[in-house]
């Protein structure tokens, strides 16, 4: 009787490749991203090579992976050729440039680094909101050089709000209408003004909980939400440019021009115009919130009065709300709902982004 005799086979290990990550930046949603690098269970897969603030560069050691940020007030001067130069040297597509900044010299950087074949991850809607002849080669220079450059934080924060779009769109669907709160400090201060707080207290908090900018007019001028509602239109393939945008400013007229800190002083002065705004709303069952809409081919941002009973009504705290009508969720939008703001949501947010890179 033959006798069979089992064989092992040789088990081939495929090499585990190495994201590698530049993060420029390192405010509350650098820093918040570089801990949850350092924690993420899979951290053998993402190794951080260097971080950078205004002024300087560190490079991390290759064996290092908790990422401290003790030696980079000590690091060399900011070198932006220099710091190009490194990361393209590594292996083709093995290097992610995020950019936390919100500067305009480090998104006029993303055509060279995606031409050097380095991906690019960013929460910042600078470079989206340029021209539509900007986005467009944006986004061309990255399919031709096969790399990617991801945004999903640019609306909502870690909400998934781009992705689901752009693969309605994928699949063939056609998005008819995008509408809803995206902007998680807008909800914050109406929230405030229901409780019974004055516009200025609300601005003031909203900026001690760093939920709007040390200059709260970046929030009040509507330019944040219509930077959103500005890239959700032209990644529907809408070719759009900034001002052909409907956009309402809260920021009253005579405060326009005055510096920060007059602004705060002097806003209590309009808290009786907001409080009888509200008052207007809510004798009609309504409630206040700063809304925007994309419907057909135009974009409209500002004040719209709800009811309290509705599902924008309904939003507290820092919470977004995006109604998204397509040919296939036409009888029932597909509704979209999260906190929109908050620094661990966003670095979240960036770290998912980085995850989908293969």
């Amino acid at each position: 009787m033959t006798q069979l005799k089992a064989y092992k086979q040789p088990v081939t290990r495929k090499a585990v490749k190495v994201k590698k990550l530049f993060i420029a930046g390192v405010g509350a949603v650098g820093d918040t991203l570089l801990k949850q690098v350092s924690r993420y269970n899979g951290g053998q897969n993402l190794r951080v090579l260097g971080v950078c603030n205004t002024r300087h560069v560190h490079w991390y050691d290759h064996s290092q992976k908790e990422y401290l940020l003790n030696d980079l007030l000590r690091g060399p001067s900011i070198d932006w050729e220099d710091i190009i130069s490194k990361l393209a040297s590594y292996e083709e597509k093995s290097v992610i440039f995020v950019d936390t900044t919100g500067s305009q010299e480090v998104a006029s950087l993303y055509l060279k680094l995606l031409k050097n074949k380095i991906h690019v991850v960013t929460p910042s809607k600078l470079a989206n909101t340029q021209s539509q002849e900007i986005f467009d080669l944006l986004h061309y220079t990255a399919a031709e050089n096969g790399v990617d450059f991801l945004y999903e934080t640019n609306v909502g924060a870690g909400l998934p709000i781009i992705y689901p779009i752009k693969n309605l769109i994928f699949t063939g669907d056609k998005i008819l209408e995008l509408s809803g709160v995206v902007s998680g400090t807008m909800t914050f201060l109406f929230s405030e003004l229901e409780k019974g707080n004055s516009f200025s207290e609300a601005v003031i908090k909203a900026r001690a909980l760093g939920y709007a900018e040390p200059d709260p007019r970046d929030d009040l001028s509507g330019e944040d939400v219509a930077r959103k509602f500005l890239i959700l239109a032209r990644i529907c393939g809408l070719q759009i440019e900034r001002n052909q945008l409907e956009v309402e400013s809260l920021i009253p007229k005579e405060l326009q021009e005055v510096d920060s800190a007059t602004f705060l002083e002097k806003l209590h002065r309009f808290d009786s115009y907001w409080m009888d705004k509200l008052l207007q709303a809510n004798q009609k069952g309504e409630t206040l919130r700063y809304s925007g809409s994309l419907k057909n081919g135009k974009i409209k941002v500002g004040i719209e009065s709800v009811p309290k009973a509705s599902a924008l009504g309904q939003l507290s705290g820092t919470n977004n709300l995006i109604c998204i009508k397509s040919r296939r969720y036409y009888d029932q939008p597909l509704i979209i709902q999260g906190p929109g703001a908050g620094k661990e949501v966003t670095a979240a947010g960036v770290l998912a982004d980085i995850l989908t890179i293969p």
